[in-house]
């Protein structure tokens, strides 16, 4: 087996030319299309049963065009993140790095690249999300606990007060009290900031 088609085979992805019109129709592409996304490369090629936009979620097509237009103006390669549609139906988020080629008069003649299927990504993304949320939850219930724990150490404060000599020690239980219920206050409140900031 050839190095190409041996490196292809394992690839999570596919390369592609296609002419830069508003279907991106195409003019070759790799088998990776099908072991993938479950669509067969011969059926896209020209536009023969389906339109490579046809694949793209609606959502996102509009986005794309933008930023391969921006990248062609400025005649730079494009990369991006979009959903595409599988044959099943279920969407699969894709990264694509993609370029214009021109001939020596300065004309666009196609446009190719790379699209590589980065769901995974997406679902470690998600989960680690879903966990953040859940432990952001958990310390909302802290800072309220908290907060009862510093009226817990006011309060005692003032018994120990009221009870003179005789309740120093519980004053000082409620002084360490109120100062634990500080400092884990802030440690909690730092960890909700720097959540918010990452999401």
């Amino acid at each position: 087996m050839d190095f190409q088609t041996s490196i292809l085979g394992r690839m999570n992805g596919v390369l592609y030319r296609c002419k830069a019109d508003a279907e991106y129709t195409m003019l070759e592409i790799t088998d990776g299309i099908q072991r993938i996304f479950g669509y067969r490369a011969e059926d896209l090629i020209g536009n023969k049963v389906r339109t490579f936009t046809s694949l793209i979620s609606e959502e996102d097509v509009a986005r794309m065009d933008e930023t391969v237009g921006a990248a062609l103006e400025k005649r730079t390669d494009w990369t991006m993140e979009y959903r595409m549609r599988h044959a099943d139906g279920h969407l699969i988020w894709v990264t694509e790095t993609g370029g214009g080629v021109w001939d020596d008069n300065g004309e666009l003649m196609y446009l190719e690249g790379s699209i590589i299927n980065i769901e995974s990504l997406y679902q470690r993304i998600d989960a680690q999300t879903s966990e953040m949320r859940v432990t952001a939850s958990k310390t909302g219930e802290i800072l309220h606990s908290l907060r009862y724990l510093k009226m817990l150490a006011v309060n005692a404060g003032i018994e120990a007060a009221r009870a003179g000599n005789a309740g120093s020690g519980f004053a000082v239980l409620a002084a360490e009290m109120r100062q634990l219920a500080n400092a884990s206050e802030e440690a909690a409140r730092a960890i909700t900031s720097a959540q918010k900031r990452a999401s």
